[in-house]
């Protein structure tokens, strides 16, 4: 008996050596070529599970700073690292890694980089610089980074530095091209408000109710639309038009119809103290 117990053992021990001689499965695989490396790293971004979770949550995270490890190189990996950093206030990080990303794929990911230092840093100067950086890429097109196009932010920009007639030029090149590939009922209020904001800057009235009546005409139910078309009948000296406006844009910021942008103040945003300051200052007029 004691025979057969030691044959057994001897055995297994010769089982488990061969065993281990094999070759292991690919489960277990640690070394990568380059392009598996490269194929595996793109699975990981695409497909892996990051559409589970909460953008910035840890084990969105997780996949993708592992598919970062096999591809230092994936501009989309390191973009997506900065992006809840930037929702939650903390622009000096998410400067950093999308730095990354515009350092591996700039014609990607330098629009999105100008579009933050424009609505998320309100350092113009630098968005306009980026924007141009970025619109040298494609000559022939306009492009539409985070679905808004250069020219309208290059617009805004300027308009914020009071630039007037270079953010008339930009603005009004975009509403151009937007009335001609959609359509102008299909123009965000926003578009219209910031042309009609660069006309009634630039003290050109008549321009300014031209655009906002216009803006007005396809987005009747927006506060802010109704604010300024206001504020511009009050420089005409048309009390009673203005205050009817007012009453309008009373209306829709109490009832949500306001022009509004995620994470950040939208410019020249409208509120509830502005309409009563205006009011009492036509009131005063009268």
């Amino acid at each position: 008996m004691k025979l057969l117990k030691f044959s057994l053992s001897i055995l297994m021990v010769a089982f488990l050596i061969s065993s281990c001689n094999e070759s292991r499965p690919i489960i277990y695989q640690k070394e990568y070529s380059q392009e598996e490396k490269l194929t595996l790293a793109e699975s990981l971004s695409n497909g892996a599970g990051t559409d589970l979770y909460y953008q910035g949550a840890v084990g969105e995270r997780m996949i993708i700073w592992e598919g970062l490890e096999h591809n230092p190189q994936g501009a989309w990996g390191w973009r997506e690292i900065g992006v809840p950093y930037l929702k939650r206030g903390f622009a000096h990080e998410a400067h950093k890694y999308y730095s990354k990303a515009i350092e591996y794929d700039p014609e990607e990911w330098l629009g999105y980089k100008a579009y933050c230092w424009l609505y998320f840093y309100r350092d113009y100067e630098t968005a306009i610089q980026e924007l141009d950086r970025f619109d040298a890429f494609t000559p022939d097109f306009v492009d539409y980074p985070q679905a808004t196009s250069v020219d309208f932010m290059r617009g805004v920009a300027y308009l914020r530095l009071d630039q007037l007639d270079k953010a008339l030029e930009y603005l009004e090149k975009h509403m151009k091209d937007e009335k001609k590939n959609t359509g102008a009922e299909y123009i965000e209020p926003k578009d219209y408000l910031m042309l009609g904001v660069a006309w009634y800057k630039k003290e050109e009235y008549s321009k300014a109710l031209e655009v906002i009546d216009e803006g007005l005409l396809h987005n009747n139910s927006t506060a802010d639309l109704y604010y300024y078309r206001a504020l511009v009948s009050s420089k005409l000296k048309r009390e009673k038009e203005a205050t009817q406006y007012l009453d309008k844009a009373e209306f829709y910021i109490a009832n949500g119809g306001k022009n509004i942008r995620p994470y950040v103040e939208e410019f020249y945003a409208v509120y509830q103290q502005d309409v009563e300051k205006l009011r009492k200052e036509i009131e005063f007029l009268n």
